[in-house]
């Protein structure tokens, strides 16, 4: 399969999501890289490229405050079209809180574009495909239900074809808290209504949260249409989804949105076959994406994919912050009955895929992995498919839903209750404990072994589980000076376990008197002090359990009170 050209850029800029007035956002100082697929078109003649670009963080931002990220972003979109405008840049696609932005771009520009100061990155602008394919007893559900959990309070993202809202499993349909399924964006028609016109979202919504037999029944689904009546959707359609997600959370959250399901995906011949490990570096636009999400509280949760790949998985599952799900049989399937006899056959036979061209037959069983699911070291957790009955678009049930879009639904389920149980857990903890817990599954085909999901063990895990916290890493700033007076923000990597962290900044390196902070989320804002002096800024994590990490390698800005000239850059120490 090769990737289809549409004539659009995706560009995407690493902003993050932080409280109070900054100065500036952090600079990646690496060279950009541009996939070869792309520099081979455009030599071939192409007259334009669909490309995802990510930029460098935004040395012009001058504010992060609630509302004023949106500001920011379409300030600097309005800097790349003034720049790129006259030699036939135009701009498609503005997104918002997600710092993605579509532009229609000539080929023969297409060195020039990555060559430009903002530029990290440029990728092809690939396209998603619906994956299609009951699991509670199999996940053990009820260890979790049984405590009193519904997921009731916690909105489950479902980024698909749409919703079926009129369906009594998902009805009614609106705008506000109190609808079961919210009305949030359709990426695919521009519009606020994400009707379901092809039945895969329908379907997969039913499994995650459907009202009589969805994983977390009385969970909030919120429908973000980025897939056609096709069941395919473009990176652009993919990531304006991801960011309707993010405009609502950074706007108060009133939906808690705190999982993001993904029953789609894709392969790409020329960059990613799939290969082996993540493929951050080659998704970048999704890398930043992800990055966001879960910065905000939101756990992206992404089907594997149903290749039959053994050294690989799909896209965007292969992002390395995503939680990526395979597939298990959750029965015996029954394939052949004969009259008097009964069931002779328990074979289970599929089409060709990614990585089968003559596809695969399988003896089903019970907590088997099935043949056509994706799978390498990047997979974190399997859950069941084949044969799920769940909602059908139009009323009724689809009898026989499965694939890796299944399994997806039934894992972004069970995340939904354990974030309604344990609240104050962020969502790298609540994929640690799905990865952490459950039955051990070895894949013959490479020998990877990976959990299959319970519920009630990662439950558990949860409850009982405050391990000595790790030291945050990655701390950042986006300039080696700072402004006296002014604020200056930070960055740093999710610990897991962590619910909150502990900021402090000091004018000595004792940190004797030190101003301190405590935030949710994985940026914060420092005032810096006088002209002359040097700031010196750490982090440590801390769970709600009061279990604390040793503080993080300091960081150090000198201070100056001239802040006119232009600031020295730094990556991160």
């Amino acid at each position: 399969m090769h990737t289809r050209v549409t004539l659009a850029v995706l560009v995407a800029l690493g902003f993050g999501a932080v409280a109070g007035a900054v100065e500036h956002a952090s600079i990646d100082l690496g060279h950009p890289f541009v996939a070869p697929s792309l520099l081979a078109r455009a030599a071939a003649g192409e007259a334009e490229l669909a490309c995802i670009v990510t930029l460098r963080r935004d040395p012009l931002r001058t504010v992060a405050a609630p509302g004023e990220l949106e500001a920011s972003v379409a300030r600097a979109t309005s800097a790349l079209e003034a720049t790129w405008g006259p030699l036939g840049v135009g701009v498609a696609r503005r997104d918002e809180a997600l710092p993605v932005v579509s532009l229609r771009v000539p080929a023969v520009h297409l060195a020039e574009l990555a060559a430009d100061p903002l530029v990290a990155g440029v990728w092809p602008n690939r396209v998603a495909r619906a994956f299609r394919r009951e699991g509670r007893a199999l996940m053990n559900v009820v260890g979790v239900t049984s405590h009193g959990f519904d997921g009731r309070g916690v909105g489950i993202a479902v980024l698909d074809t749409g919703v079926d809202y009129g369906h009594t499993e998902l009805a009614p349909g609106g705008s506000d808290p109190s609808a079961k399924t919210v009305k949030l964006r359709d990426a695919v028609a521009n519009d606020g209504d994400p009707r379901d016109e092809q039945g895969h979202g329908t379907s997969v919504s039913g499994i995650a949260a459907g009202k009589s037999g969805g994983v977390a029944p009385s969970a909030t689904v919120v429908a973000v249409r980025v897939l056609d009546d096709e069941g395919e959707g473009t990176d652009e359609q993919i990531l304006a989804g991801i960011d309707a997600v993010l405009v609502s959370v950074h706007a108060g959250n009133p939906f808690n949105i705190r999982v993001l399901n993904m029953s789609f995906g894709g392969y790409d011949d020329d960059e990613w076959p799939p290969g082996p490990g993540h493929c951050d570096s080659i998704a970048g636009a999704y890398a930043a994406a992800f990055e966001e999400l879960v910065a905000a509280g939101v756990l992206p949760v992404a089907a594997a994919g149903n290749g039959g790949c053994s050294r690989g998985i799909a896209w965007p599952a292969c992002i390395s912050t995503a939680l990526a799900v395979g597939a298990v049989y959750d029965d015996e399937i029954c394939s052949l009955t004969l009259p008097l006899i009964g069931c002779v056959s328990h074979d289970a036979t599929f089409g060709e895929g990614q990585c089968m061209d003559s596809g695969c037959t399988d003896s089903t069983a019970t907590d088997r992995i099935t043949c056509y699911s994706d799978s390498s070291e990047a997979l974190d957790v399997l859950a069941p498919s084949t044969c799920a009955k769940t909602p059908k678009m139009g009323g009724g049930t689809e009898d026989c839903f499965g694939g890796t879009s299944a399994a997806s639904p039934y894992a972004a389920g069970v995340a939904a209750l354990l974030a309604q149980a344990y609240p104050a857990r962020g969502p790298e903890a609540i994929r640690a404990a799905l990865k952490s817990t459950g039955r051990l599954r070895p894949d013959g085909r490479n020998n990877v072994t990976r959990p299959r999901i319970d519920a009630g063990a990662a439950y558990a895990y949860l409850a009982t589980h405050c391990d000595t916290l790790a030291q945050p890493a990655g701390l950042s700033a986006p300039f080696a000076e700072a402004c006296a007076g002014k604020a200056f923000v930070v960055r740093w990597s999710g610990t897991p376990w962590a619910t909150s962290y502990t900021v402090q900044s000091a004018a000595t390196p004792d940190f004797a008197s030190p101003q301190e902070t405590t935030v949710s989320g994985t940026t914060a804002a420092v005032t810096a002090p006088g002209a002359g002096t040097t700031l010196f800024i750490r982090v440590r994590a801390v769970t709600d359990c009061g279990t604390a990490s040793p503080w993080s390698v300091t960081l150090t800005a000198a201070v100056r009170g001239d802040c006119a000239g232009p600031p020295r850059p730094v990556l991160h120490r």
